[in-house]
């Protein structure tokens, strides 16, 4: 049997107006009315509806940009922006707000119920007791009672439910009209005339209004305006649902804003005094001695009972749907898929999904004070208003071609209905706001482990493309000197060589892992063969790509030369030692280009310690080398949780030199460079200076030297010349060795600042 699809008025109209026209509006509304006077009021009322009429802007943007919205409500439309792993955390969240909030209208329901008939039942033993534990079992009893009553009607589909509530809808409205015209009807209470004119309306209230008392009242009207998401959640049985969540939930907030404002300034016009020892409706009974010969006290009877009736079968409606869509989502564990489901053969209800909303909504009824559990509801609605205009904010602010919205809203109405929600949270109970996002951001962690691939989704490139290019752009007015410098590399290796692609990889990415940015190409020289990397892991990791090429050389000076984003230019080239490359031509063509060299004679990095060796021969290279081996040595401690990695420079002295005089500049070097490291000196002698390095660092994990050349004088400036015979007999003596990375500065960096 098809699924029947439903209006703007029956599917979206009604269930949001009843469960915005609620228990506040004839029960507490007058009192609070009577505390802060009209102006407050007003203000109140005007407030807490600028929460939702900010969220339906962001409803809105994001509806109006689907081709198909689907079920699930608020849900479903967060998680098609934030992605399935945000999403899903506020859906979780969201259901387990709507079922809680359906104990609590039932709850509602029984209060005024309670004083009339517990008066006629106390002849039962149930209802002979007077203590407040009697009255509360009382209350739980008669909520119980009507709760039942509201699954039964529940369980008979959404149809047969939505013919109810468009009943009740008319009643109500009845209901609200005879408060419109009570002050025409020269009600009298206790011998006194119950409304006043507009020259005594109560426009300041009867108690002096701080902070304090203004915000309180807010706190406790605030619950009246939570209720969209009743329509919104029967986003999967709209005929239209891109026209009538727009359409209905606007409309609803409309009306229902207006009768708020209406039936403020008619409470206004209530004597005070009355509110003296409570709220209206026990003050008016009791003058009456319990009948029900005033006109008023029926209607305020009749629109609680309606509205919280009403109210109560909105949420029982939406609550299973938004379970059902992430059972179907995959967002809940395999053994709860069944949630998704109906009892009914080829039904489309979701049966198994109402009945664990009544048993939440029934715990909330038998737990006692609920004044903690409505808080924190009233929370996690909030949490979901947030979160449903943060996602609009970002859609806005991405910039996405993709997003093009038919609505008329602006990102700043979207900033406001998220930041006002944040504001209502901390107003509630900050410390409980916080813990319920660390529990929404566990929740989050949960399913983005198991059930996104551990990947975001959603509107979050978007954002960060948004708030990346805009640095970028910044960077050009910016000049960056010593104090910022930090490696911008571009890492080079072979596809024919397996481990040189290994060690330059491993090096990048402990480079980038720390104050460095790092981008790999592997140069490929044959099409057919395959590169055993994939360009990312699933963690991430440095971008790597595979270049065809057909002159290694000259696509290595290509590679350099490509201009990116911001002004960001590659200072630094890492390359794995290649002798089948012209090495002397690549560097020459480097070095022009003003770009350090860091040329690897690849191995097993830190296969015997993670100790760093630096050869030290000057500034202009050792400051370099000395500066990428913090970077190195910080990133393997971050990494790996045992880690007794050292840091050593050595110097072998000239002819010249004094030992004490060189370790004195080394101990300075190192404290003004704020780095902790040994410092080996060793005096001169005609021993071979690779004979020193084998028996200093063979021991090492990594070595690192300046690349061999020397200075000529050239146009009248001193110039530095590879050394090509070097080069060219490759470093074959270095094969017994641990790695070593030969680095050729184009500029002498600052260690420190002066």
């Amino acid at each position: 049997m098809p699924k029947k699809k439903f209006g703007t008025f029956k599917g979206v109209f009604v269930p949001s107006s009843e469960a915005l026209l609620g228990t506040v509006l004839f029960l507490l509304l007058p009192l609070l009315t009577a505390k802060v006077g009209l102006v407050y009021m007003l203000i109140i009322v005007v407030l807490a509806h600028s929460v939702t009429i900010a969220t339906t802007f962001s409803l809105a943007d994001i509806t109006t940009n689907l081709n198909t919205v689907g079920a699930g409500g608020m849900y479903a439309l967060v998680k098609r922006s934030l992605g399935k792993a945000m999403g899903g955390s506020i859906g979780i969240q969201l259901f387990f707000a709507q079922a809680a909030s359906i104990g609590f209208y039932s709850i509602g329901f029984a209060e005024p119920l309670h004083s009339i008939i517990a008066p006629l039942l106390k002849d039962y033993s149930l209802f002979a007791g007077s203590t407040p534990a009697d009255i509360l079992l009382q209350k739980q009893i008669l909520s119980s009672i009507i709760f039942c009553v509201f699954f039964i009607v529940v369980m008979f589909g959404a149809d047969f439910t939505l013919k109810i509530q468009t009943l009740i809808l008319y009643v109500l409205g009845a209901s609200i009209l005879a408060i419109f015209i009570a002050p025409s009807m020269g009600l009298e209470f206790e011998g006194s005339k119950l409304f006043n004119d507009f020259q005594g309306m109560n426009l300041w209230g009867n108690k002096t209004i701080s902070i304090s008392i203004f915000f309180i009242a807010f706190a406790q009207f605030f619950p009246a305006v939570v209720g969209i998401d009743a329509g919104i959640g029967m986003s999967g049985d709209l005929k239209d649902p891109k026209k009538s969540l727009v359409k209905g939930t606007f409309y609803a907030i409309a009306i229902t804003f207006v009768i708020y404002i209406i039936s403020t300034i008619i409470f206004s016009m209530i004597d005070g005094g009355i509110f003296t020892n409570g709220a209206l409706l026990p003050n008016i009974l009791s003058s009456s001695n319990g009948s029900f010969n005033n006109t008023l006290s029926i209607t305020i009877l009749v629109g609680i009972l309606f509205a919280t009736s009403s109210s109560a079968l909105s949420v029982f409606m939406t609550s299973p749907r938004t379970l059902q869509s992430l059972s179907k989502d995959g967002i809940l564990p395999k053994a709860l898929v069944f949630l998704g489901n109906d009892f009914k053969k080829n039904g489309t209800e979701p049966r198994f999904a109402t009945l664990v909303s009544f048993v939440i909504g029934f715990i909330v009824i038998w737990m006692g004070d609920i004044g903690m559990a409505a808080m924190i509801v009233g929370i996690l609605f909030l949490l979901v208003y947030g979160s449903l205009n943060l996602s609009a904010f970002m859609e806005r602010i991405s910039g996405n071609p993709s997003f093009r919205p038919t609505s008329k809203g602006h990102w700043l109405i979207n900033f406001y209905g998220f930041a006002i929600s944040m504001f209502i949270i901390i107003l509630f109970s900050w410390w409980v706001g916080i813990l319920l996002i660390v529990f929404q951001y566990f929740i989050f962690r949960l399913i983005l482990k198991y059930k996104a691939g551990g990947k975001l989704e959603g509107v979050w490139w978007g954002v960060l493309f948004f708030f990346i290019s805009k640095g970028l752009t910044r960077l050009n007015s910016i000049v960056q000197g010593s104090k910022n410098w930090r490696p911008v590399v571009s890492s080079i290796a072979f596809a024919d060589k397996v481990e040189g692609i290994k060690s330059v990889k491993y090096l990048s990415d402990i480079i980038a892992s720390y104050k460095g940015l790092v981008h790999m190409n592997i140069l490929n020289k044959d099409i057919d063969e395959r590169i055993p990397f994939r360009p990312r892991s699933k963690k991430g990791g440095i971008p790597l790509n595979v270049v065809q090429v057909l002159d290694p050389s000259k696509a290595i000076s290509s590679i350099l030369q490509i201009s990116f984003p911001g002004d960001i230019v590659t200072n630094t080239v890492l390359l794995d030692y290649d002798t089948s490359i012209d090495n002397v031509t690549v560097f020459s063509r480097i070095l022009k280009l003003k770009k350090n060299i860091l040329l690897l004679k690849s191995g097993d990095l830190f296969s015997k310690s993670h100790d760093i060796d630096i050869w030290w021969r000057g500034e202009k290279n050792g400051n370099l080398m000395v500066l990428l081996a913090y970077i190195i040595n910080i990133s393997l401690k971050s990494t790996k949780t045992k880690n007794d990695s050292k840091l050593r420079i050595i110097r072998k002295l000239g002819q010249n030199e004094n030992e004490e005089t060189a370790r004195e500049e080394m101990v300075v070097l190192l404290e003004k460079a704020r780095l902790s490291g040994d410092i080996e000196i060793i005096p001169f002698s005609e021993t071979p200076f690779f004979d020193d390095m084998h028996t200093m660092s063979s021991e090492a994990g990594l070595i690192m030297m300046g690349l061999p050349g020397y200075f000529v004088m050239e146009d009248d400036e001193r110039k530095f010349k590879l050394n090509e015979e070097f080069l060219q007999e490759g470093l074959s003596k270095y094969n017994n060795l641990p790695p070593v990375l030969l680095i050729k500065s184009s500029t002498k960096l600052n260690l420190f600042e002066d």
